[in-house]
């Protein structure tokens, strides 16, 4: 399942019209406003840290949050610099709350067409503001609530350019959105599909390497995906990060089985601690993505 949150249904409306989704019957404890088909389930969370927060944790605890769930948060941000002009989007890879000063780093597994930047969170709207950063009411709290209930390879964060601190007309941000659906939208897909397949990564991967049995020494892998989480000494957060992108691999066709062999042979795995168990982890990425 795909949970997507929104502060507000203007932010909302064309991923809701894309999708089909119907306005649920929520169960009794909800507060908020849901819209779901069978996969995705978006939530208009209101304005604001607080406003956001609960409606995650809310959810969260109403519908039963797993591992193995998408959060996505989708809304609208003011930009202040040049190179940053209305009706842009953005991935969030770095999240940063101003009052406090925290930093949240989501994990940037899946090649996206899309500019990044740093996402200010911040308390109330402003006039001024840092070049190359969108800033908005809400990112930080959803990560922070959502770390409850999933990794930070399970979080994105999308946000659209609507204005550089004055107030915009709620259809005009519905329009800004509209202009930018097809990207949006196709990102949502790719969650759709690495997430469509219920099969374990765990299972599939033995499955993999089991129908290999019968080839010869020269092209059988010589992993799988028990003994990869082993030889790279992975803890649970690093082990759900590897699955999700071998998943990833695997669903975009890339060769990541040619990689990991190139690995073993040149004694790059078996990795002798956690710090480079993390290292190998980082280098696959830059070279799989």
């Amino acid at each position: 399942m795909i949970y997507i949150f929104s502060a507000f249904y203007a932010e909302a409306k064309n991923i809701i019209d894309h999708y089909g989704l119907k306005k649920e019957k929520s169960p009794e404890m909800v507060r908020f406003d849901v819209f779901a088909n069978e996969s995705i389930r978006l939530v208009i969370t209101g304005v604001g840290e607080i406003n956001a927060a609960a409606a995650v944790s809310n959810i969260g605890g109403a519908y039963g949050i797993s591992q193995d769930d998408e959060i996505l948060n989708v809304g609208c941000g003011a930009g202040f610099s040049s190179d940053i002009c209305m009706g842009s989007i953005f991935l969030g890879n770095k999240l940063t709350e101003q009052m406090t000063g925290r930093t949240f780093y989501p994990d940037m597994l899946m090649n996206a067409n899309f500019r990044e930047c740093e996402i200010v969170t911040v308390a109330r709207a402003l006039n001024e503001g840092c070049d190359s950063v969108v800033y908005d009411m809400e990112a930080a709290a959803v990560y922070q609530a959502a770390a409850f209930f999933v990794g930070p390879h399970r979080m994105h964060f999308i946000k659209l350019v609507s204005d550089a601190g004055e107030r915009i007309d709620q259809s005009k941000i519905t329009e800004l959105f509209a202009l930018q659906e097809d990207k949006i939208c196709g990102y949502i897909d790719i969650l759709l599909s690495v997430g469509g397949n219920k099969t374990s990564i765990d299972d599939k991967t033995k499955g993999e390497n089991m129908a290999d049995g019968n080839a010869t020494d020269d092209t059988k892998s010589a992993w799988n995906i028990d003994r990869l989480t082993s030889d790279m000494r992975c803890s649970k957060v690093m082990g759900d990060q590897l699955a999700q992108l071998i998943k990833y691999c695997r669903l975009s066709g890339i060769d990541y089985k040619a990689v990991l062999d190139e690995y073993y042979t040149n004694g790059l795995l078996p990795c002798e601690s956690k710090r480079e168990g993390k290292k190998c982890l980082f280098e696959l990425k830059q070279r799989l993505l």
